[in-house]
């Protein structure tokens, strides 16, 4: 169960067929493929890029980023996905929590890199390497290949060795780095390929950014299995369409914001997509309304599944199931746990909400140097998100709520506590809570509850213009309400899920 040695077999049975296609035309057959992921895992031996050290990429999809994912793997390097909105001095924490001594990164964000601490800077050294353009100093991705040579490396690699650390906390707090070795993700690929029965006959497209774990999931699924992935940059729903015509896409990654913007696109009817037979929704739950409409929109080819970083996929449900189970996620795959537990750990009956804990072959290690942090989320060895939810009596979970106060907007998870901390140090602001609304584009809104200090002049533009500075994009709030008090505990801490219900009444799922 190691991640690159597909890349051999599949070169012996599938020289000349295409195992990827960019955006711009470009294409690489397996032995192509091969060849240069093992170029590329010999020549980042000879830059000390070894077993167990720490290489990050910055940068959009791109066959750059699959080959550096398999060539990383081959020799047992930790990979960094790096969030590509994030700031400069986030950039720099994660590259400090992780370790990394190298990156590859888009020249886009070269700036990003010059703005980084000399102490961040130093550790990379001269193990920088740019795709698609060039530097003063820094080496292009391209050069970096052809120092090596298309024989494969002689790297012990294990199961349980790491394969990457994916990030999955906010910026301005100490993030949480999940360590992910090759059997999760193995496993992870072949319970997929059992589930939707997937093989070298498909094509896919996922147009989610790589830095996120399903999109990479997903493509880098096909070629595990000698399938085709088609590549792109960025989402852009009439574009989707396009390549899904064009290259007779089978299968797509899509989360529920790229959906809604679909099926709203004006004439979207008008492209071929008879060759999708399966489109998976994930991330963060898909409206009821939206959902009617992909179905309408593609055929009964809607599949969601519940997971995580940290567990790969937990469950799925497809279609026909959907009809009978409303709002389900679906039952445990394969060889995957579920239990429904109190706050004393007693295991609840079908029909009771109580916290979610899982068990199964894909969990993660634990999280990168924060042994609290772990210890927080396991139960033994069940793991928990922090999601509340409940069984039925057939086995399929329901989420209910979530015991955290994180937000999904987009398919991207926002921490409240990130965006207060950045309103409290702006002027006037007494308090503030940061809660997710309803919202049938982005699942939720980022919406800021604020309390003015007494007599104060507060402006909802200087507060969003004051987070733009300091925050990605996605976490930024999109809306400002002002109140003369938050609701609080006895003990004086604020009442997030209080504050949210009045945005929550009327809708089927409080998640």
């Amino acid at each position: 169960m190691i991640l690159s040695r597909c890349l051999a077999r599949n070169a012996r049975l599938y020289p000349d067929k295409l195992a990827i296609i960019a955006h711009h035309g470009r294409t690489l057959t397996y032995r192509a493929l091969n060849e240069r992921v093992n170029q590329l895992a010999s020549a980042l031996l000879l830059q000390g890029v070894k077993k167990n050290k720490r290489i990050a990429i910055l940068c959009r999809n791109s066959p750059e980023y699959l080959e550096t994912y398999f060539a990383a793997g081959a020799i047992g390097a930790w990979q960094i996905p790096i969030n590509i909105h994030l700031k400069t001095e986030d950039v720099a924490q994660r590259l400090r929590h992780s370790g990394a001594n190298a990156i590859i990164v888009d020249e886009e964000f070269l700036p990003v890199l010059a703005g980084l601490d000399p102490e961040t800077r130093r550790a990379l050294g001269a193990r920088v390497w740019v795709v698609g353009g060039a530097a003063q100093g820094i080496e292009n991705f391209e050069a970096l290949v052809a120092r090596g040579t298309p024989e494969p490396t002689d790297t012990r690699i294990e199961p349980e060795d790491t394969l990457y650390i994916g990030y999955t906390s906010g910026t301005t707090g100490a993030p949480k780095g999940a360590l992910i070795n090759h059997r999760a993700i193995v496993v992870g690929y072949l319970y997929k390929a059992l589930t939707y029965s997937l093989g070298p006959d498909d094509v896919t497209l996922n147009p989610g950014p790589f830095w996120h774990s399903a999109p990479r999931d997903y493509a880098s699924l096909a070629i595990y299995l000698g399938g085709t992935c088609v590549v792109t940059r960025n989402f852009e729903p009439i574009e989707y369409l396009q390549l899904v015509q064009r290259y007779r896409v089978t299968y797509s990654f899509l989360v529920p914001t790229m959906l809604q913007m679909l099926t709203a696109l004006p004439g979207n009817e008008a492209h071929e997509t008879t060759s999708l037979r399966l489109i998976l929704s994930g991330g963060s739950p898909l409206p009821t309304a939206v959902k009617e409409r992909v179905i309408q929109r593609f055929g009964p080819i809607l599949h969601e599944f519940y997971g995580a970083t940290e567990t790969r996929m937990v469950t799925s449900i497809s279609t026909g199931e959907l009809a009978t189970h409303r709002r389900s996620v679906g039952r445990a795959m394969r060889d995957v746990e579920i239990r429904v537990l109190d706050d004393a750990g007693r295991t609840l009956p079908p029909g009771t909400i109580g916290e979610i804990f899982v068990r199964g072959p894909g969990l993660f290690t634990c999280y990168h140097d924060d042994p609290e942090a772990t210890r927080r989320s396991l139960r033994g060895d069940w793991f928990s998100l922090g999601d509340m939810g409940r069984m039925d009596e057939d086995d399929y979970l329901y989420l209910v709520d979530r015991k955290s106060d994180m937000i999904i907007s987009g398919g991207e998870n926002v921490y409240p506590n990130d965006v207060e901390e950045v309103l409290m140090r702006c002027p006037g602001v007494k308090e503030a809570a940061v809660i997710g609304v309803p919202d049938p584009t982005w699942g939720e809104l980022v919406t800021a509850v604020v309390v003015p200090e007494m007599g104060a002049e507060v402006s909802a533009h200087a507060l969003i213009a004051a987070c733009a500075a300091r925050l990605p994009s996605y976490m930024q709030p999109r809306r400002v309400v002002f109140v003369e008090a938050l609701p609080r505990n006895p003990v004086g801490k604020i009442l997030r899920r209080v504050v949210r219900e009045p945005y929550w009444a009327k809708e089927e799922a409080q998640i």
